[in-house]
């Protein structure tokens, strides 16, 4: 089966045969026969060349929310990050990557999950907790991946903490609520987190799996030093821990790509919080591993947030026609 980008290609090729060659092949007496036989000769060689093939077919992506650059990767040291470090030395890192737009939660979350700037609505109606609930204004790359690879609500979920009404997918029209990940929402801590993000990875194994971090924010947000560089490291861990089952899981091993990023980082001058257009705040991470991301590779293209859902469906074969991000092209074998 080709890639998206593979299909894309076969498109523009049949498009290009059809407006130059088709004079020439009635002219050769070959009429839409030939021309028929002549676009599928070019289809059967892209559908079966294999270099051009992706093996990752699992996708984890972590987010690890409000985490600054100067104590993740961005510390030569890699005081609270050594598990994150030494995956970057098997995979690939982008300096710089950022949050090109609001550096808040709010924004920056659904930024991801859409590979375009959403904002998140607040509709009325029968969310979890019975009150009001919040859609992204654009698909995420949830609904892209069911609508598109037509797969099941379980091979696509999406772990966070414990809230009243977690953020779900959008309304679009194109896309919306039959498309929506499988949510599961439990828990008041990342270990906690963690833990049933590994007992439905064991479970069901799906293709796309997000793990949300949220406490090195939280954290962050008390003031306290010792509180957010302790919730960094347990972060750090748990993405450790995901590598770790991954390698070890006969369904996973050397078929799955891991993505670690955040949604904003935290003021230059005051950690304790963020949300303006300073360095802090605008400088991420983003770190991949996988069969088919360069090994020990440092990209020095400037990439941002929006990249990530369009990178997501290429190795993965499915197109994000409403996100605005590109793929990272360069950090693929």
């Amino acid at each position: 089966m080709p890639t998206a980008a593979g299909w894309r290609m076969i498109r523009v090729m049949t498009a290009h045969i059809r407006a130059k060659s088709s004079k020439a092949l009635r002219h050769a007496g070959l009429g839409a026969i030939g021309l028929s036989l002549f676009v599928w000769l070019a289809l059967l060689a892209l559908t079966s060349f294999p270099a051009g093939a992706y093996q990752t077919e699992h996708v984890i992506l972590v987010i690890i929310d409000g985490l600054r650059y100067s104590e993740g990767l961005g510390d030569s040291a890699h005081t609270h990050v050594p598990e994150m470090y030494e995956l970057s030395r098997q995979g690939s890192i982008v300096e710089p990557f950022t949050n090109d737009w609001v550096t808040d939660t709010k924004h920056g979350i659904p930024t991801i999950w859409c590979g375009a700037h959403s904002n998140l609505r607040t509709l009325p109606g029968s969310g979890c907790s019975g009150g009001s609930y919040t859609c992204s204004e654009l698909p995420t790359v949830f609904e892209y991946y069911r609508k598109h690879l037509d797969r099941e609500r379980t091979d696509c979920i999406y772990v966070l903490l414990d809230v009243d009404d977690p953020w779900r997918g959008s309304l679009d029209p194109d896309y919306g609520p039959d498309y929506w990940p499988f949510y599961q929402s439990k828990g008041t801590g990342d270990v906690e987190v963690w833990d049933e993000a590994r007992d439905l990875l064991t479970r069901y194994h799906p293709s796309l799996f997000l793990l949300y971090l949220a406490r090195v924010d939280h954290f962050g947000h008390t003031g306290s030093w010792a509180y957010y560089t302790r919730a960094i490291e347990i972060a750090d861990s748990i993405v450790g821990m995901v590598w770790d089952f991954v390698e070890s899981d006969p369904i996973y091993a050397g078929r799955t790509t891991m993505f670690v990023t955040n949604d904003h980082g935290r003021h230059s001058d005051d950690w304790t919080t963020h949300g303006c257009d300073c360095e802090g705040c605008r400088l991420v991470m983003f770190l991949a591993v996988g069969p088919d991301v360069k090994q020990d590779f440092v990209s020095p293209t400037p990439r941002t947030i929006c990249d990530i859902t369009p990178t997501i469906g290429e190795v993965l074969g499915f197109e994000t026609p409403k996100a605005t991000g590109n793929v990272m092209w360069e950090i693929l074998k």
